[in-house]
């Protein structure tokens, strides 16, 4: 698992230019702090294939194709 050291309020003033949804954000948020989809899902009470769907939206509207590549959104916003 890897683990990002951001908090909600530094995550939420990158994630509010990709105009997610609520669930999105919540999902976007564990998914940064390291989570897998198995374990997004155990907690939300949602399938392991719902998370899955979810992350596919979420990469379309923040242009990315991938975990790796969602989470160095993050990354590089929260070093400046």
């Amino acid at each position: 698992m890897t683990k990002i050291e951001i908090t909600k309020h530094q995550y939420l003033e990158v994630a509010q230019k990709y105009g997610f949804t609520k669930r999105e954000l919540e999902l976007g948020f564990l998914k940064v702090s390291g989570f897998s989809n198995r374990r997004i899902a155990y907690m939300l009470g949602i399938s392991e294939q719902t998370v899955k769907n979810h992350f596919t939206h979420i990469y379309e509207k923040a242009w990315v194709p991938g975990k790796k590549e969602f989470q160095e959104l993050f990354v590089k916003d929260n070093q400046t």
